[in-house]
């Protein structure tokens, strides 16, 4: 898997590579674009240099850390070497231009660097196995972005330098010597390339918009609106999809008192049974008796001579075009009468989770345990899409009891233990003596053949001598009992507790529906059963766990960017402003997720939270250079935020469409898919979209 992630990130990093070299040489001047496009491989190759030091290794995790940083590495470059181009027009020289650049965006692109570390790093303190989960991602895009941002400020601009004096600049006319800020009425034959026209044409489209701000602002209140319907009615929220599933699992239980030889040979069965189903698509099965845990700590996973698991292999080319669901159903048709319970489910791309409908009832009083237990498990099996309930009572096999008439075991002379030392003997044997085989002591145990110990029948006919040397019958002297095996007593938080555990078809139901409805059952019957408690674990309590650290990871990202900012612009309004484009990224998300029909996912939230730093960089940047006209000019208000606007526009696109054209690859697998790596590129990618 290592191997096919290394190939997926070498291929879309390449796909990526050249997009972004694409855009600058489209946006930017000749060999500007090209030493730009150099602190994407240095900042890279830097990053698995130092990686090692802080000990990760090359993972799921870090590889999607390193897609996600592909496209922000650039960012820096493209707008230093962006205000290096224009100064060069100006008719500095290339040291002079090289260095003003560096001098005057120092601080903003430090700003939309360590905004962007701020938005990721309070990933570290989401808690639990999802926290051990993604604690790599703000660590990796942290150290790639810190080189990015050194590189961009000590190696560029000797690049930029080498750039300038191999094309010859174009300094504007003495005539027209005065600087963008001060010559604000500047028409199109001052411009030199193509997308001079296009700003020409975006300056006259933001005059249009500040006239008319206040309908422009109530329509993106419109917009806000529908994604956040969007996302809590048609998209879906599941922890983490099952998609480009490669592994299927087949638990299956067989009667009790089944011997392992019998529960392998229907293990054999069921194996046939699967391949039928599944046809071409199957690759391998593995089968294994005597336990069906898919996983060391497997909540679903029993142990016994009756319980088996079978896990199913399908082909890569089944991995891509199989829809899990769609190869469940076929699965679940399979019927094998000798099974008492069959169960199958898919191995998800992520972090163990536990069953979709996970709940643990406590209580003191049994019958009431056994009321709630038994009413709640009824109306969930009347709930559409909720399958394969159960709870985690475990009943040992059948027991065999021994009912002693006392008055004739003591006419015979005989003791009850002498009754349960024979009975002992002929089904687990007796130690008679011992001998040495090989210079090792051997024991001879001596036990009936397992054809004359096989039901109940057999044991009466067992024989015991009695004081005057007669056998006899136990058969005569005792009655025996068959009654069905003691569950095992199971607690939590010291009260006697049972699990109801179960699964859904996601078509029809999600995990979290689910575990409202139960949760709201619970709620009727609990006048009836008020000594029963509830508690939510597997799927549920993740999910919980999971959006409560993202909620503080989130709260955490956004103070700290908007202190960064205070400290930039000595401004609260400031920041306020550039912040307010943050929520503009969920309508590109929620509006991508439901024209793709994916469902809103952990990793997916993720990407959302880093996207709230990477959001705000373009606004960093224009309000810095909004300051600076202000400071230099006397134009009205309106008018600078018109042309700033319009001087910006170049790079913001670039860096934009950078940042987009590394994701992108990742997003819609064109150098190579993988189901894990997806949802958060995506979401990032569209979310930096609408937020542009």
């Amino acid at each position: 898997k290592v191997k096919n992630r290394l190939e997926i990130l070498s291929s879309n990093a390449v796909s990526g590579l050249v997009l972004v070299i694409f855009f600058l040489l489209l946006f930017l001047p000749g060999w500007i674009g090209v030493m730009a496009s150099f602190s994407l491989p240095i900042a890279v190759l830097a990053t698995f240099g130092l990686m090692p030091s802080f000990g990760m290794n090359l993972d799921a995790i870090t590889i999607l850390a390193l897609v996600i940083a592909l496209g922000m590495l650039v960012d820096n470059s493209v707008v230093i070497s962006e205000n290096f181009a224009r100064l060069k027009k100006e008719g500095q020289d290339s040291l002079e231009a090289a260095s003003e650049s560096v001098k005057q965006l120092a601080l903003p692109i430090s700003a939309t660097a360590f905004t962007t570390i701020g938005a990721f790093l309070p990933m570290l303190v989401t808690q639990g196995i999802m926290g051990e989960f993604i604690k790599f991602i703000p660590i990796v895009v942290t150290l790639a972005l810190l080189i990015s941002l050194g590189e961009s400020f000590f190696l560029l601009p000797l690049r930029l330098k080498y750039a300038g004096d191999r094309q010859d600049a174009t300094p504007m006319s003495e005539s027209n010597g005065q600087t963008k800020v001060e010559n604000l009425n500047h028409s199109v034959d001052e411009r030199s390339d193509w997308f001079d026209k296009m700003i020409l044409r975006f300056e006259t489209l933001m005059e249009k918009l500040v006239i008319h701000r206040y309908k422009v602002a109530l329509g993106f209140t419109g917009l806000l609106v529908l994604s956040f319907l969007m996302m809590g009615v048609f998209n879906q929220f599941i922890l983490f999809p099952a998609e480009q599933t490669e592994v299927y699992v087949a638990r299956f239980e067989t009667a009790a008192g089944t011997t392992l030889e019998q529960t392998s040979s229907l293990s054999q069965t069921l194996t046939k049974k699967v391949k039928k189903a599944l046809g071409e698509d199957v690759r391998s099965i593995v089968a294994k008796i005597g336990s069906s845990e898919d996983q060391p700590g497997d909540l679903k996973g029993k142990e016994g001579n009756n319980v088996g698991i079978l896990t199913i292999f399908v082909t890569d080319e089944a991995k891509f075009d199989l829809d899990y669901r769609v190869a469940l159903k076929k699965l679940r048709e399979i019927n094998l009468p000798e099974l008492v319970r069959l169960e199958f489910s898919e191995r998800i791309n992520g972090p163990p989770v536990g069953s979709a409908i996970n709940a643990t009832f406590r209580s003191n009083d049994r019958g009431d345990l056994n009321s709630m237990v038994t009413a709640v498990m009824g109306k969930l099996k009347e709930v559409p899409g909720v399958f394969d309930l159960k709870t985690d009572e475990v009943i040992g096999d059948d027991e065999v009891f021994l009912d002693i008439d006392h008055g004739k075991v003591d006419q015979l002379g005989l003791t009850v233990n002498e009754l349960g030392s024979t009975v002992r003997t002929a089904l687990s044997g007796s130690i008679v003596s011992d001998t040495t085989l090989r210079n090792k002591e051997v024991k001879i145990r001596v036990k009936m053949d397992p054809k004359d110990r096989q039901s109940i029948e057999d044991l009466k006919k067992l024989k015991i001598m009695d004081r005057s040397g007669n056998l006899v019958p136990i058969g005569q002297l005792v009655h025996f009992r068959q009654e069905q095996g003691t569950p095992q007593v199971k607690r939590f938080d010291f009260k006697r507790a049972v699990t109801i555990t179960g699964s859904v078809d996601e078509t029809k139901i999600t995990s979290s529906e689910a575990n409202q409805k139960l949760k709201s059952f619970y709620t009727d019957l609990y006048a009836q059963n008020p000594s029963v408690s509830l508690v939510f674990g597997g799927q549920e309590e993740s999910t919980k766990e999971s959006m409560e650290s993202l909620a503080k990871a989130m709260v955490i990202a956004l103070l700290a960017i908007f202190a960064l900012m205070v400290f930039v612009f000595n401004s609260y309004l400031k920041p306020l402003i550039i912040m307010s484009t943050i929520p503009l990224g969920l309508v590109g998300f929620s509006i991508s997720f439901f024209l793709h029909s994916k469902p809103i996912s952990f990793l997916a939230m993720i990407g959302v939270v880093g996207l709230a730093g990477i959001i705000v960089n373009s606004g960093i940047v224009l309000i810095s250079f909004i300051e600076e006209m202000r400071k230099e000019g006397s134009a009205p208000l309106s008018e600078i935020l018109i042309k700033a606007s319009g001087m910006r526009l170049r790079a913001v696109v670039v860096t934009s469409l950078t940042t987009i054209s590394g994701l992108f690859p990742t997003a819609y697998g064109i150098g190579g898919s993988d189901a894990i790596l997806v949802p958060m590129t995506l979401a990032m990618a569209w979310g930096l979209v609408g937020g542009t």
